[in-house]
């Protein structure tokens, strides 16, 4: 059943990814030109995940809804912000941090789609899994893996080739590096977020999922205001389908992450992700008859080759290590 559920968990995220991506790039198309926006507008949308998220827990699970029941899924949610006592500061605290990382890290990522292809945006981003690893070694303390060095040696020379395609020096090289910031900003939000929160449940993360996009609407809007009346972005012509498209995916996304960790394998919901790259690079090649060199297919399939290395657990990656180690003592013992 787990199985099942999580093949079904894979194509949701895979597609709602792709789909938000490829809306939120249609959204350039003609005139409008609001990266920042965008990002308000669909973090917003953020909001929803918990009000979604728990009727819809207890219809699958069939579960009798009363004053009790909700009351202690209320303070159950609330302990991943405030794990004792619910207080205002707590909550607020949480919220900003994360919240000024994730408004960057988003936009970083939607703007770097007015220039590049899709493909190669989510490419790069894919290798966030890399970053994480370097964090992981200096904020939480995590031993070194010989095995993980390599994914990410794999991931950087994918990023440098994707960079040699797109040309040096051109105006694609700024996309390519706030892609990369892009990367860096989601391993950054992931490992602060473990740090932080260590587990959480379904209901935890839908209810930190919704109270960065309640602040996000409304904390952020002034500077849509202002951004927009000194002309540093376009809002003009906007496109409100592929708006609200883009957000809907967004949102689907999300919940379908928090959905597949509480209900099948942590490994579907990588697949998931990383099933993303192949996906648009089809949409770019048939839709946007974008032309995919063979440099552009290798340097996607040295960032796969890397994000799939750091799937491999720690313990596989500790055995791997010692074997070589072994072989290599016995070499230098035979000689």
């Amino acid at each position: 059943k787990k199985v099942v559920f999580g093949i079904f968990i894979v194509v949701v995220i895979a597609t709602s990814w792709v789909g938000s991506t490829q809306t939120a790039q249609s959204t350039y198309d003609g005139k409008f030109r609001a990266p920042f926006f965008l990002v308000w507008f669909k973090t917003s949308w953020m909001l929803l995940v918990f009000p979604v998220t728990v009727p819809l827990y207890f219809i699958i699970n069939k579960k009798t809804v009363n004053q009790e029941t909700i009351n202690e899924l209320w303070s159950h949610s609330q302990e991943v912000i405030t794990p004792s006592t619910f207080h205002p500061v707590s909550l607020l605290t949480s919220t900003v941090l994360f919240t000024l990382i994730w408004i960057p890290t988003n936009y970083m990522y939607d703007r770097a789609l007015i220039s590049i292809a899709a493909t190669d945006v989510t490419a790069i981003f894919s290798t966030a899994p890399a970053f994480v690893f370097i964090f992981s070694m200096i904020i939480l303390r995590e031993p070194p893996l010989l095995l993980r060095f390599f994914a990410v040696l794999l991931s950087i020379s994918g990023i440098v080739l994707f960079a040699y395609v797109d040309g040096f020096g051109t105006a694609n090289t700024w996309s390519i590096a706030l892609s990369i910031g892009s990367a860096i900003g989601a391993a950054l939000y992931k490992t602060l977020l473990k740090w932080r929160v260590k587990e959480a449940s379904l209901f935890q993360m839908a209810f930190f999922l919704s109270t960065i996009g309640l602040f996000t609407l409304l904390v952020f809007w002034p500077l849509v205001v202002l951004l927009h009346f000194t002309h540093a972005e376009i809002l003009v012509d906007v496109p409100w389908s592929y708006l609200c498209g883009s957000s809907i995916l967004g949102v689907l996304f999300n919940f379908a992450i928090n959905f597949g960790i509480a209900y099948t394998f942590p490994l579907f919901i990588s697949l998931g992700t990383i099933m993303g790259i192949p996906l648009n690079a089809l949409l770019d090649a048939v839709i946007r008859h974008v032309d995919l060199a063979n440099w552009k297919i290798t340097a996607m399939d040295l960032v796969i080759g890397g994000f799939l290395l750091m799937l491999v657990p720690p313990s596989v990656s500790l055995w791997i290590e010692g074997k070589l180690c072994c072989r290599r003592c016995s070499c230098l013992t035979n000689s």
